[in-house]
């Protein structure tokens, strides 16, 4: 019987794991392009400046 809830136990806690995983990748992704956007935008900002 223990060992059913120490197995049930490490599978809740690696379910938490995994989402918070894909949570945190997820917004590492959205900070990414993010960046690259405002990278792109003040490129072409800077282009109209000087041209």
């Amino acid at each position: 019987m223990n060992s059913i809830v120490t197995a049930v136990k490490d599978m809740a806690l690696d379910l938490y794991a995994m989402i918070r995983g894909f949570l945190y990748g997820f917004l590492l992704v959205t900070l990414f392009i993010i960046v690259i956007g405002l990278v792109i935008a003040a490129v072409v900002w800077l282009k109209g400046l000087i041209f």
